[in-house]
C-alpha cells in the first residue's frame, strides 16, 4: 500500500468505530490498531509521539476528577498538543484492547452523561476518537500532498503551528491584561483624587458638624473599598456615596458622571 491507501484504511477503520455501536466497539478498536500497525508511515508517526511520553503522568493530567459530579466520577481533558493527544489516546486504545481498562467502567466514569450509557459512549467517541482520527488525517495529508517529507516532520510542523498560536494567544491575553491594569491604575488614582477633593469640600462647607461627619464617613468608606478587591464592598459603599451626592446636588454637581467613568475601569481591573 502507498501512503494514501494506508491513510484511507486508517480513516475507514476509524469511521467504523465512530459509526458503530458499543457492542462491537472492541472489534472496531482492534481493526483501527491493525490499520496503524499495517502502515509504516503511521508506525513512524506514533513511534515519534511515544518517545519520552509518560503515560502514567498523562493519565493524571487528562483523566481527572469531575468538578461537578460525585467523587467516583471523572472527566477527560483533551491534550493540548497533537503529540500528547496521539500518544495518550493510542495508549488508551491499547489498554482497552488488552483488557487493562474495563471499557464499560471507563465510559461510565469519565464520560458519564445523565446515566445513559449510549450517551456516554457517544461522548467517548466525540471527545477521544474523532480528535484522534482528525489529527492523524491532518498530519498524514500534509505528507501525501507533498508539503512535507515524512509524518514525523508533519508532526513537528503541526506542533510548531500550535505553539505559535498558543504564544500569540498568550501575548494577546497579556496585552489585554496590561491594558486593563494600566486603565485600572489610572482610574483608581483619579477616583481617589476626586474623593479627596469631595472630602475637603465637605470639611470646608457650612454644613452642620453632624452632617459633615456623616458625609465624610460615606466618602471614606467608598475610598477604602475601592482600594481593595472586594467588588461587593465597592458596590455597597458606592450606593451610600451615590445617595450622598444626589442629596447634596449643589455641592457635588457633575460628580457622579466622572466617578462612574472611573469605577467601571476599577471593577474590570480587579
Amino acid at each position: 500500500m502507498d501512503r494514501r491507501e494506508e491513510l484511507d484504511l486508517f480513516l475507514q477503520k476509524a469511521d467504523e468505530l465512530i459509526d458503530g455501536k458499543y457492542i462491537i466497539a472492541d472489534m472496531k478498536i482492534v481493526g483501527l490498531l491493525k490499520a496503524i500497525a499495517a502502515s509504516d508511515a503511521l508506525v513512524a508517526l506514533f513511534k515519534n509521539c511515544l518517545t519520552g511520553f509518560d503515560y502514567k503522568k498523562a493519565k493524571e493530567k487528562y483523566l481527572v476528577k469531575s468538578k461537578y459530579l460525585s467523587e467516583n466520577k471523572g472527566e477527560f481533558i483533551l491534550p493540548p498538543s497533537s503529540r500528547e493527544l496521539l500518544a495518550f489516546i493510542f495508549n488508551i486504545l491499547l489498554d482497552i484492547d488488552a483488557r487493562r481498562i474495563d471499557f464499560a467502567e471507563f465510559i461510565n466514569k469519565y464520560f458519564y452523561e445523565d446515566g445513559s450509557f449510549a450517551l456516554g459512549y457517544a461522548a467517548f467517541i466525540n471527545s477521544m476518537i474523532k480528535p484522534f482520527k482528525n489529527s492523524v488525517k491532518v498530519l498524514m495529508e500534509s505528507v501525501i500532498d507533498g508539503k512535507l517529507q515524512d509524518p514525523v516532520e508533519a508532526l513537528c510542523r503541526e506542533e510548531e503551528r500550535r505553539e505559535r498560536e498558543k504564544a500569540e494567544e498568550e501575548e494577546r491575553i497579556l496585552k489585554e491584561k496590561e491594558l486593563a491594569e494600566k486603565s485600572y491604575g489610572e482610574s483608581l488614582k483619579a477616583l481617589k483624587e476626586l474623593l479627596l477633593k469631595d472630602k475637603t469640600k465637605v470639611k470646608e462647607s457650612k454644613l452642620k458638624e453632624d452632617d459633615k461627619e456623616e458625609a465624610v464617613m460615606l466618602i471614606d468608606a467608598f475610598a477604602d473599598a475601592v482600594s481593595g478587591t472586594d467588588k461587593d464592598a465597592i458596590a455597597y459603599s458606592y450606593l451610600g456615596y451615590k445617595y450622598l451626592v444626589k442629596y447634596r446636588k449643589m455641592m457635588f454637581y457633575g460628580r457622579l458622571k466622572k466617578v462612574n467613568s472611573y469605577i467601571k475601569d476599577v471593577l474590570n481591573g480587579i
